[in-house]
């Protein structure tokens, strides 16, 4: 989840058992249309703050389902960075 997160640019994660939060070092994103994108396709499921952070809520009441979902959104989110939008 580490190195995903250096390829994204993510400088912080929280992840809870409601969901995560992502904070970008700087605010910025190497692909930011395709994060707005994605953002669009979760529906109700993401969201971005006011602060520049994105929020996924999801039910992750034990740990393993939020090692999995964590894992899952950062693989999506590490190849919409790879991408030149």
């Amino acid at each position: 989840i580490k190195a995903l997160c250096r390829r994204a640019n993510v400088e912080k994660l929280e992840a809870g058992p409601k969901g995560m939060t992502l904070a970008f070092r700087g605010k910025s994103f190497a692909n930011p249309t395709g994060l707005v994108k994605w953002v669009a396709a979760q529906g109700e499921r993401a969201y971005v703050r006011p602060d520049m952070r994105i929020v996924v809520t999801d039910d992750f009441e034990k740990l393993a389902d939020r090692l999995k979902g964590t894992l899952m959104v950062m693989r999506e989110i590490a190849k919409i960075a790879g991408k030149k939008g």
